[in-house]
C-alpha cells in the first residue's frame, strides 16, 4: 500500500504504469515556463512572476525548482509511468531537490 495524495493506493511490483496525471503534467510545464521566463529575462525576478500569476514567491521557488528535474523523470510523467505515489505535491513538498538525477530518482521512489 502506498499513500498518495489524501488516497491509499495498493501497488503491486510497481509494473503496471501509473496513470497520467494532469496536475503533475500541469505543474512541470509551469516550471519550465516559469524558469525560462526567469532565464531569458522577460521577468526580473521570481516575486514578478508571483505577482504575474497571484501566488506568493516561495510557491514559485518551488515550481521553478522542479524545471531541473532528471529528462527521464520528466518523461516518465509525461507518459504516465512515474511512481504511484509521485504528486505535484510530493514534488512541491521537496523544497532541497538535488540536482544531481540520480538522486532525485532515489528521493521520489525510483527503484
Amino acid at each position: 500500500m502506498k499513500r498518495r495524495s489524501i488516497e491509499m493506493r495498493m501497488v503491486i511490483d510497481d509494473a503496471a504504469p501509473a496513470r497520467i496525471n494532469p496536475t503533475l503534467i500541469k505543474t512541470l510545464a509551469k516550471a519550465q515556463s516559469w524558469y525560462d521566463d526567469s532565464f531569458s529575462g522577460r521577468v526580473a525576478t521570481l516575486v514578478d512572476i508571483a505577482a504575474r500569476h497571484g501566488v506568493d514567491r516561495g510557491y514559485v521557488s518551488r515550481v521553478v525548482s522542479l524545471a531541473f528535474l532528471a529528462p527521464d523523470i520528466v518523461e516518465d510523467i509525461v507518459s504516465g509511468r512515474q511512481p504511484a505515489d509521485l504528486t505535484a505535491q510530493k514534488l512541491l513538498r521537496q523544497t532541497h531537490l538535488p540536482l544531481n538525477w540520480e538522486e532525485q530518482k532515489r528521493l521520489l521512489g525510483y527503484r
